[in-house]
């Protein structure tokens, strides 16, 4: 009988305002579910000589992700450039995703879903393969308070700089910082300024914002006594105005690790919509082709349960020479299809600017 092949080593890479550090190791248990697969790493991390888990839970999570365990190694600075390219746009796609989106208010309106998060992707075509590694310092710069990733996958290597954070533990003590509604930042300052204003008192996007929150209240509540909940605050980043809202707890049982709480928050109604499995299912049949590792939670936790998880959000999957970028919008009552294409084009130009080494404004119509 012929051996079962050992698959390839593959690397889950982290860059932030304060660390950058790769773990490079053969996969865990590579064709299980997400979920199976979280589990065999959490048992390699308790059972082994491993320091440290790092992971990426796809948005389905009944599909495989990528999850090892192994030592933190500080990883070299990029010495490759990123190669020209360009835009490789299709001329239909505006109205498919304007359709689509109409769709999903109709759905609302007959009481199937409250909220769908609905995504688009654009591919960007270059003249030599892209170094994923490249790619990950254009966007750390670019952004360093974002959580920057880089994760191998089966079909590619999954690039971006997450500026939401899933989940956060330290002790017993419990973090998460949902955003949920957005609006573009504006070039001229005076009409940022005020495009925040607006923003911060927008019915919709109030609605929308509580929504989230609401959900991550609840998931934590067996696991973790939750605090006040504060009114949301405006969060910038250098393409988008978001509204963000901190939700703390203490957890019930110190056993509860950060991929408990992962596995329990995720998806949040941030990048899938409520109910959660009515909202997956109109996603499934609406969004041309599959997310992968687009909206779900890339992360990491040490032998002691502590780490952080951080919604896979402003990234591409890069193979070779392709890079296809993911950005999606909030669809609930009071949408408007033209506004919601336009915020997804302001949040592919996170990646895109990057790629193109222009001025974000100039990289989509």
């Amino acid at each position: 009988m012929r051996e079962p092949r050992t698959p390839p080593p593959r690397t889950v890479t982290f860059a932030g305002p304060r660390a950058r550090w790769s773990v490079t190791a053969t996969p865990v248990d590579p064709g299980a579910p997400a979920r199976v697969q979280a589990g065999a790493a959490r048992n390699a991390l308790r059972d082994g000589d491993r320091t440290v888990l790092a992971g990426l839970l796809p948005f389905d999570v009944d599909v495989a992700g990528t999850f090892l365990t192994g030592h933190r190694e500080r990883v070299p600075e990029p010495r490759a450039d990123l190669p020209a390219g360009r835009l490789v746009e299709d001329p239909g796609a505006r109205d498919r995703y304007t359709s689509a989106v109409a769709d999903v208010l109709r759905r609302i309106d007959s009481g199937e879903v409250d909220k769908v998060v609905l995504s688009r992707s654009v591919r960007f075509e270059t003249t030599t393969p892209v170094d994923p590694q490249a790619l990950l310092d254009r966007l750390a710069a670019v952004n360093p308070a974002a959580q920057g990733f880089c994760a191998d996958l089966p079909v590619g290597t999954l690039v971006g700089a997450s500026p939401e954070l899933l989940c956060r533990r330290s002790g017993r003590e419990v973090l998460s910082h949902p955003l949920a509604g957005s609006v573009p930042r504006q070039a001229d300052p005076v009409l940022d300024e005020e495009a925040g204003a607006r923003l911060a008192v927008s019915a919709k996007d109030l609605r929308e914002h509580a929504v989230v929150v609401a959900d991550i209240v609840e998931r934590l509540g067996p696991l973790a006594v939750v605090a006040p909940v504060g009114p949301p605050r405006l969060v910038r980043t250098p393409a988008m105005w978001h509204l963000g809202t901190e939700v703390r707890a203490h957890l019930r049982d110190e056993a509860t690790d950060s991929l408990d709480l992962a596995l329990a928050l995720h998806p949040t109604p941030a990048v899938c919509g409520t109910p959660r499995r009515a909202a997956a299912e109109v996603i499934r049949r609406l969004e041309e082709g599959e997310r992968g590792g687009y909206a779900g939670a890339v992360g990491f936790q040490d032998r002691a349960g502590d780490g952080a998880w951080w919604v896979a959000i402003r990234c591409a999957l890069v193979d070779g020479r392709t890079v296809r970028a993911h950005a999606g919008g909030g669809i609930v009552a009071g949408s408007d299809p033209a506004a919601e294409h336009a915020e997804t084009t302001a949040k592919l130009r996170t990646v895109l600017a990057a790629l193109a080494r222009e001025r974000t404004t100039e990289v989509l119509a």
